[in-house]
């Protein structure tokens, strides 16, 4: 996790099964906006994971990003 948190280049990543690299590159697109995810990639993190589970994952994308937001937008620091 420390690898991936730091982006410690592309080694962590692509050490990962392909569905987990799926979901990460998910994640990056959602977090530039929602229509950036393409249908290869939607198809491959459906190829990974079961409906219920892709449906949990962009559950938990989408409240983190709802959290930054409002975080940021109330210049709340960030605690280690």
């Amino acid at each position: 996790m420390e690898a991936l948190q730091d982006r410690g280049g592309p080694g962590p990543v692509a050490a990962l099964d392909p569905g987990w690299q799926a979901a990460l590159e998910y994640a990056d697109a959602m977090f530039q906006a929602g229509h950036e995810v393409s249908d290869q990639l939607y198809r491959r993190l459906a190829a990974a994971w079961r409906p219920a589970e892709v449906v949990e994952i962009t559950m938990v994308i989408g409240l983190t990003l709802y959290f930054n937001s409002f975080v940021d937008a109330l210049r709340v620091e960030p605690t280690r």
